[in-house]
């Protein structure tokens, strides 16, 4: 019988230790972890490639075999800014 209460004593000691926790409360959600932020190595951007466009235009314009006949103003309209 002395077993009994003590393991009863035992088992009343072990359940006052424990802490409670509050139950969640109704209708909310743990929040997830958020997203780490990748970090990307810093690249210049390359320049624009105007001067190459233009260097490669003449070229050509130069080594045509025949003359090219075309409007400025039209192309200043339509990629002029």
């Amino acid at each position: 019988m002395k077993k009994i209460i003590t393991r009863i004593d035992e088992f009343l000691a072990d359940t006052k230790t424990k802490p409670v926790t509050a139950p969640p409360k109704p209708g909310t959600k743990p929040n997830p972890p958020g997203i780490a932020p990748t970090t990307r190595p810093s690249v210049d951007p390359r320049p624009l490639a105007a001067k190459d466009v233009v260097n490669r235009f003449m070229e050509e314009l130069k080594n045509a075999k025949q003359s090219i006949k075309f409007d400025v103003e039209k192309l200043k309209k339509i990629y002029g800014k």
